[in-house]
């Protein structure tokens, strides 16, 4: 799988990939996470963050940061199954790839 940096325009057409990524508290990890996620070549993506009701600034920082990655705010911590489960009905691409938070995917993984 690989993912372009997403932008606006991008974001109008149907994504191939859904890339969805849960996280509860997990600020520190996601600034590598996602520029690893934008650094991704080839394919039309989108990005899901699903947040389990983060208490460390989590939502505010992704959308500063990085405003293409479309945030599903829990109410509540719904763990790792329940926050994919989430990200998943999100999903518009024909294809979902679950990542954690903190994984750095190479550039070129497919």
């Amino acid at each position: 799988m690989s993912v372009p940096t997403l932008d606006a325009g991008s974001l109008k057409s149907e994504p191939e990939v859904s890339i969805v990524i849960v996280t509860w508290n997990g600020r520190h990890h996601l600034d590598a996470c996602l520029a690893a996620v934008a650094a991704q070549q080839d394919i039309v993506a989108e990005t899901i963050l699903v947040d389990n009701a983060s208490t460390d600034g989590t939502i505010a920082h992704v959308r500063e940061r990085f405003p293409w990655v479309r945030i599903v705010p829990l109410a509540e911590n719904r763990g790792f199954a329940g926050g994919n489960n989430a990200g998943v009905r999100e999903a518009r691409g024909r294809y979902v790839a679950l990542l954690n938070n903190d994984t750095i995917a190479d550039p070129r993984c497919r």
